[in-house]
């Protein structure tokens, strides 16, 4: 496949490790480790989908075959290979569809073959938490006595559900959620070179969405370029993914500190005959309550809810704070998020959003 036809998030995955957003301490060991000399037999990266976790794998298997001075150095024969997706000694497994002890055997006896092209053969095994008990003692006894041409990265967002001998035998490394801020800057430099304007808002907006993954975040860019291509702005992004306007959220954050169910209500109503998804939208209002817990915690705790907000919306959130007391903003929290729990079962869609809102507000109401 041509590269322009390529989905943003493959046509820019990264090349090299200092293009990797947000992971530099597990970079930083990688790199010093292939420097060294001293990889690691297994490794073991847990963390939030789509945050890099398989794209350092690959990279790790691009720099152990690398023949030039840089490693990786992009243009010898083996990364040429890992590049264009032809390198035959990079092995991909997913274990959500491979996970019975059949596959694995397999996988055991092959391992024992020695490279076909560069000195290392690299086994990732993506999801690696989804393998059934009896395919993780196989895959054991690969860990344990591996040959020295065998590099293996399991990968997995679920790491309580990897048995700790299996965690005991590799160099485990957790992947951080890159920050709106991280994120945002990224979607920044990937439409400048489609050529492509996006201003700050509406990066920051493809950011909120994609709630901590780089791979969605670049795949939503993708879809909302497919309709505008040349600029694109904040209410463009909140109209094409289909999301409700988060300037609602500040209105309906201030209502409830206004005590206005009926103005709530209305606005809830608004939402729904727009087609907005109503439990994505509490999820929007439940940040707002958890800014005010830490606010009202402690005022010099804003530095941690800063980056998940637009300087607008922080603004009336520290202007409608005084309306709130800690035990009022602890309720709201619990209220919202048990709400939330409904949404799937509830007959009427709009339902658990109203009814969370005339419990956050309670019996004395401007609305009367």
């Amino acid at each position: 496949m041509e590269e322009n036809h390529l989905v943003l998030y493959r046509k820019y995955r990264p090349k090299a490790f200092d293009e990797v957003v947000a992971q530099k301490h597990v970079i930083s060991a990688v790199e010093n480790a292939i420097q060294t000399g001293r990889v690691a037999h297994a490794y073991l990266f847990s963390g939030p989908r789509g945050v890099g976790k398989t794209t350092v794998a690959r990279l790790i298997a691009k720099a152990l075959n690398c023949t030039g001075t840089k490693r990786p150095c992009n243009s010898c024969t083996p990364c040429v290979s890992f590049n264009e997706g032809r390198a035959i000694d990079l092995i991909e497994i997913d274990a959500a569809s491979n996970r019975g002890i059949d596959e694995i055997r397999e996988l055991r006896d092959a391992v024992r073959f020695v490279p076909s092209q560069g000195a290392f053969k690299i086994y990732i095994i993506d999801e690696v938490h989804m393998l059934t008990k009896e395919a993780f003692n196989a895959l054991l006894k690969t860990l344990e006595e591996p040959p020295a041409h065998a590099v293996f990265v399991l990968a997995t967002t679920e790491l309580d559900r990897v048995p700790a001998t299996i965690v005991s035998r590799t160099q485990h490394y957790a992947f951080h959620r890159p920050t709106i801020s991280d994120i945002s800057s990224r979607l920044l430099a990937v439409s400048k070179k489609e050529g492509v304007r996006l201003d700050q808002e509406g990066a920051r907006m493809i950011a909120f969405a994609a709630e901590g993954s780089l791979r969605d975040a670049e795949s939503m860019l993708g879809q909302i370029m497919a309709v505008e291509d040349k600029e694109i702005t904040r209410a463009e992004v909140e109209s094409i993914l289909g999301m409700p306007r988060r300037d609602s959220a500040k209105k309906m954050f201030g209502l409830v500190a206004q005590k206005d169910v009926a103005g709530a209500l209305s606005l809830i109503e608004e939402l729904t005959g727009e087609g907005y998804d109503l439990s994505y939208f509490s999820k929007m209002l439940l940040q707002y309550f958890r800014a005010a817990f830490f606010l009202k915690t402690d005022p010099s705790l804003k530095k941690f809810i800063a980056d998940d907000f637009l300087p607008d919306e922080l603004e009336a959130l520290e202007k409608h704070l005084p309306a709130f007391s800690a035990a009022d903003v602890a309720r709201g929290l619990e209220v919202i998020f048990s709400n939330m729990q409904t949404f799937r079962r509830s007959p009427i869609p709009q339902l658990p959003l109203e009814v969370t809102i005339v419990e956050l507000i309670g019996g004395d109401k401007k609305g009367d």
